[in-house]
């Protein structure tokens, strides 16, 4: 019996021996210390492969394009949208750069702020955005938490190119020729000179001829019919005796001595178009005044007037009838 028991000690010994040196070689490897199996830590091994950390520590670019990829300067900016992802990671900040490429155009920056990681976003140009015409490569940055910059792969680099045309110039209008300022034609002088309106108009009927019958006195000239705004001149070279208002009767009113010693009266002036003053050397087919309607008026009329002896002297004075002057004028 003792025989058999002594056989197996040197077994028993033997597997103890074996098992011994198997740990104090996986203690040796471990420094000495126990080490348990990493799972998804970074540099850690599981069964002799190497485990890759859970979180990635840089955004990654998944897509990036430019809809379309050629647009007119001055025209709405071009649809851009993106995709970036980051394992663990909600946001990152990210920003839009277009670099001019070949030397053309202008360098523009686009901050984005914080967008989400996993979604395709889409670029909100700020108001007023004008690209500058020329080429352009469309860069996507994008910067996370820990401050890892943006991952750029083969297959999706976040990168784009943009050609922005030049805006057509509008065709030139031609310019019509100049035509030539148009002279005033010159009064048209007869029998010594100028029909004083100048301008459509009318002698009227009875009750506008020198010597009517008016409310307490009568006529002392003759009505020239015609439109509101109508020029009255000067019919001979004369000097401006005086210029004035009267309200319940002449209204704006202007005197002209005349060179051959008449004096000529121009009543009913439109309010502030007399143009000459009291003591003004005038020519024949100066402008006066308009026709008007002020003062004792029914109707916008000239009320014209030729005094011999002066214009209300003394008793000497007196007022023709003009009507026979204003016809030689006219020419009628």
């Amino acid at each position: 019996m003792a025989g058999p028991r002594q056989s197996l000690l040197p077994t028993c010994a033997l597997v103890a021996t074996v098992a011994g040196a198997l740990a104090s070689s996986a203690d040796a490897s471990a420094g000495g210390a126990q080490v348990p199996p990493t799972h998804g830590g970074s540099g850690g091994a599981e069964y002799g492969q190497v485990v890759l950390s859970a979180r990635d520590p840089r955004p990654v670019a998944q897509s990036l394009r430019v809809r379309p990829g050629s647009v007119t300067e001055g025209t709405t900016p071009p649809r851009i949208t993106f995709r970036i992802e980051q394992q663990g990671v909600l946001t990152v900040r990210a920003r839009l750069v277009l670099w001019p490429a070949r030397g053309t155009g202008q360098v523009l920056r686009v901050g984005l702020g914080r967008v989400r990681t996993g979604r395709t976003i889409t670029v909100r140009w700020p108001r007023g955005t004008r690209l500058v015409a020329g080429r352009y490569t469309v860069r996507l940055h994008a910067t996370g938490p820990g401050g890892g910059t943006l991952l750029r792969r083969a297959r999706a680099s976040g990168r784009a190119s943009l050609v922005v045309r030049a805006a057509p110039r509008p065709a030139a209008i031609p310019t019509p020729a100049a035509s030539p300022t148009p002279t005033p034609s010159a009064p048209l002088v007869r029998a010594g000179g100028v029909f004083p309106v100048q301008g459509p108009w009318s002698f009227g009927g009875d009750g506008a001829r020198f010597g009517a019958a008016r409310d307490g006195h009568v006529h002392q000239g003759q009505d020239i019919v015609a439109a509101r705004g109508v020029p009255v001149v000067a019919p001979t070279a004369g000097t401006v005796r005086a210029v004035d208002y009267q309200r319940d009767g002449a209204g704006w009113y202007a005197v002209i001595d005349a060179v051959d010693g008449r004096s000529f009266f121009f009543a009913h002036c439109r309010a502030q178009t007399v143009v000459v003053r009291a003591g003004q050397p005038v020519t024949p087919g100066q402008r006066v005044c308009d026709v008007g309607n002020t003062g004792a008026s029914s109707g916008p009329h000239l009320h014209f007037e030729i005094w011999t002896g002066g214009w209300r002297v003394d008793a000497r004075s007196t007022p023709v009838d003009p009507l026979p002057q204003l016809r030689a004028w006219a020419g009628r």
